[in-house]
């Protein structure tokens, strides 16, 4: 009887402290992670076709919270032409979340030095791209429009590992009206960033509070795929302004 009683308690513990795992892409649904694959390979499909090359994907998991009865991974989707060593991997800046971020000192497009102290009293947007990104060029025109609605409230900086004047070069063609630091090859690799583009926030105090993919592509039955209109920026931005 002893043992029954034994055996029965164990196996309430074990009921009672199980937990599921799910997956969430803005905070409010749950997926599992068959799901989440599932969006995944519908985004690389179509981001390839649009491409006209084999991309890869991965999931990202930038955050999770622990509840009773669920663990809640807040993900993004990264897609580069390289294949992953993993298909999910944790955070990218993981050991960053919730610190001070690394201080830089980087040369802007007109041969100057732009020290992060220069960030601080104010919330910030570091967008990391490169030239020859299709996503970074795709979003471009989204993020103007973020930056001109809240341009006095956050910075909004752009940093790349290309020389001055690729960039320049391409900026005539592609407006970006972020400030621009470029040459920063050291500090991205010192990051860990591989994924473009890559978008942080830091609080006013210079605190990496989060970090996201791009700008997340939309798609109607029928219709081509596009460009989101940025809500997941805006809604980071607007809890930190």
């Amino acid at each position: 009887m002893k043992k029954l009683i034994t055996i029965l308690l164990i196996f309430t513990s074990i009921f009672s402290y199980s937990q599921t795992t799910y997956y969430t892409t803005d905070g409010k649904n749950r997926i599992t992670e068959s799901e989440a694959n599932k969006m995944l390979s519908e985004q690389v499909a179509k981001m390839s076709d649009v491409m006209g090359k084999q991309l890869y994907g991965s999931l990202t998991i930038n955050d999770t919270e622990t509840k009773k009865d669920s663990i809640i991974s807040r993900i993004t989707f990264a897609i580069s032409d390289k294949k992953p060593e993993n298909l999910i991997n944790s955070g990218p800046l993981s050991d960053y979340k919730n610190k001070e971020f690394p201080k830089f000192d980087l040369s802007t497009l007109s041969d100057k030095n732009f020290n992060s102290e220069k960030l601080k009293g104010k919330p910030t947007m570091i967008n990391f791209w490169f030239t020859r990104c299709a996503p970074c060029i795709d979003e471009m025109p989204v993020l103007n429009k973020i930056k001109e609605k809240y341009k006095e409230d956050f910075n909004f900086i752009a940093i790349t590992y290309e020389k001055k004047e690729d960039v320049e070069k391409f900026l005539e063609k592609h407006p970006f009206d972020f400030e621009h630091l470029i040459n920063a090859k050291d500090f991205t690799d010192q990051l860990g960033v591989q994924a473009y583009p890559m978008n942080l926030f830091l609080d006013k105090n210079g605190v990496l509070k989060y970090v996201k993919g791009g700008i997340p592509y939309e798609s109607k039955e029928g219709e081509e795929l596009k460009m989101g209109e940025g809500n997941e920026i805006i809604e980071i931005i607007e809890k930190l302004k």
